[in-house]
């Protein structure tokens, strides 16, 4: 099974999201949507699975090197429930952290995880994050809001 989230959490298959400026009320302009497209890649004898069969209630662990818009590492936890995995993810980056928690399915396609908080240069931060699992690579594309 593969099922890792990386915020950091497809081969080639991603394309990094287009952000447009928010416009509130009577046409006054607020700051615009900040994006970043990060590829986690595997980091080799970080995490851990369940024995056998996954049941409900099993958890499973994970670690990824982070590249792309900014460069660090994720750690990140999981339990198993019907219909997928309950994960919390804290990515580590050169600018700052971000912490991002949601349901996802045995193998995310563009599926979307809250962010959930973050330090430094992502203090306070809030939005949306698209992961999409590839052969060896995780891709996400977050969306950080205003």
């Amino acid at each position: 099974m593969k099922t890792r989230l990386s915020l950091g959490l497809g081969t080639g298959a991603a394309a990094a999201l287009a952000t447009a400026a928010l416009m509130a009320g009577a046409g006054s302009a607020q700051t615009p949507a900040t994006a970043l497209h990060l590829v986690g890649t595997p980091q080799k004898g970080v995490g851990f699975m369940p024995k056998g069969a996954p049941r409900q209630g099993d958890r499973l662990g994970f670690g990824d090197t982070v590249t792309g818009d900014d460069t660090g590492h994720d750690r990140g936890v999981c339990t198993f429930i019907k219909g997928g995995l309950l994960c919390t993810i804290q990515v580590q980056l050169s600018k700052g952290t971000l912490t991002a928690q949601g349901i996802v399915p045995e193998r995310s396609n563009k599926n979307p995880i809250a962010i959930t908080g973050g330090t430094g240069a992502y203090d306070g931060a809030r939005g949306t994050a698209l992961v999409t699992d590839g052969k060896n690579q995780t891709t996400v594309d977050i969306t950080l809001l205003p």
